[in-house]
């Protein structure tokens, strides 16, 4: 059973639960809730990394979505009400969020979203009575987490509405490209990439990667985009439908995603 206290004293409408043991992964993790102020849920959005989307001192990285504020504002302007449902991520995150390990074993990031969609969504569900049938369900990751967005979706396609800023797909490749053949028609693909994206590599990506994913290894930044160009073309092919965002100047971390967000929100 999941147990919830305050999250942020200024923020009355958020609340964290307990730390969860991941007993796979010897590592655990929390859950963020976010309700609607005086508003009936509309939107149910599953998101991961959730440590970074309510504020900077809880971030992994100093910066943070400010997601708190742009709901708020949306549900000001709309008849919206956004229920979120965050996971936090843990020292653990390049194997629970690596749905296409390359050298086999254990897939642990298909069992950690078996245990969210299995074990805690429908707690949540029935804890705050939402209608489940009648909410748009959404999806939202950023970096692996962007990666595990799409796995979620093609493993419960309920989830229609992915949102991925900066996926890895480089990481996920080539199990992604062709995993993909299963992700629903009927999705709606938020997908972003920054033009600045190629410091989130300590080295040379030709250096780490091997040459065979066919990717542009001509820099950095160039690598990341070109993974990311490569399942765009897939999603065309299939005629899913798609809204892409390209940033100039933009990087990866959660400023940069947040004005992304804004844009995505309203097709959402």
């Amino acid at each position: 059973m999941l147990l919830f206290s305050e999250y942020n004293r200024s923020l009355k409408n958020i609340s964290i639960s307990q730390p969860i043991v991941d007993v796979d992964m010897e590592d655990t993790n929390s859950i963020i809730i976010r309700y609607p102020k005086f508003r009936r849920v509309t939107h149910l959005i599953l998101s991961y990394d959730a440590q970074n989307l309510f504020t900077k001192e809880k971030s992994g990285y100093g910066y943070f979505m400010d997601l708190e504020n742009t709901l708020q504002k949306q549900e000001d302007n709309t008849e919206n009400g956004y229920f979120v449902i965050g996971v936090t991520s843990n020292s653990s995150r390049k194997k629970q969020y690596n749905p296409y390990p390359r050298l086999g074993g254990r897939n642990h990031a298909i069992k950690h979203i078996d245990n969210i969609m299995n074990d805690f969504l429908p707690q949540i569900i029935g804890d705050y009575d939402i209608d489940y049938s009648y909410v748009k369900k959404i999806v939202l990751g950023s970096s692996m987490g962007g990666l595990m967005s799409f796995k979620t979706s093609i493993m419960y396609p309920q989830f229609d509405n992915v949102v991925s800023f900066s996926p890895a797909f480089w990481y996920g490749y080539p199990g992604i490209e062709e995993d993909l053949q299963y992700l629903s028609q009927n999705t709606l693909c938020n997908l972003s990439v920054g033009s600045d994206e190629g410091e989130v590599f300590g080295d040379e990506a030709r250096n780490i990667f091997p040459n065979e994913w066919e990717l542009d290894f001509s820099s950095n930044d160039n690598f990341y985009i070109s993974g990311v160009n490569k399942i765009l073309e897939i999603l065309k092919q299939r005629n899913i439908k798609t809204n892409f965002v390209f940033q100039d100047s933009g990087k990866h971390n959660e400023e940069t995603w947040s004005v992304i967000f804004k844009k995505f929100l309203k097709s959402l």
